[in-house]
């Protein structure tokens, strides 16, 4: 199921990738990658990648499952109350100040040099 996905994203990046330096090929600039260089490198994806990934698929389902190493107790334990940090809607807040802040301060600074 996973493994349509992966094939999925790197078709997505590999046209991506093709259509931009397809651009570039017809802007006549020296920074295109030659067609033989794409061609190399999707036969390493597909002589590489592809194949390793069947190789692992086929371990891991030989694999036994994993057994979880803890017994159940039929007994049930009374769960303590949460903290406030704890609760979902103060951890989404607290998350997001940090990377906002520094984005933000960064953001800042590079718009009033310029």
């Amino acid at each position: 199921y996973n493994f349509y996905f992966l094939i999925l994203f790197f078709r997505i990046v590999f046209a991506d990738f093709f259509i931009m330096n397809l651009i570039l090929w017809v802007k006549g600039s020296s920074a295109a990658i030659p067609f033989g260089t794409l061609v190399a490198i999707l036969a390493m994806w597909f002589g590489i990648s592809v194949p390793l990934t069947f190789v692992g698929a086929y371990f891991g389902f030989k694999e036994k499952p994993i057994e979880h190493p803890v017994r159940t107790n039929q007994i049930p334990r009374q769960i303590p109350e949460q903290s406030f940090f704890t609760k979902p809607l103060p951890g989404i807040i607290m998350g997001g100040i940090l990377p906002f802040g520094c984005i933000f301060i960064q953001l800042f600074f590079i718009l009033n040099s310029i």
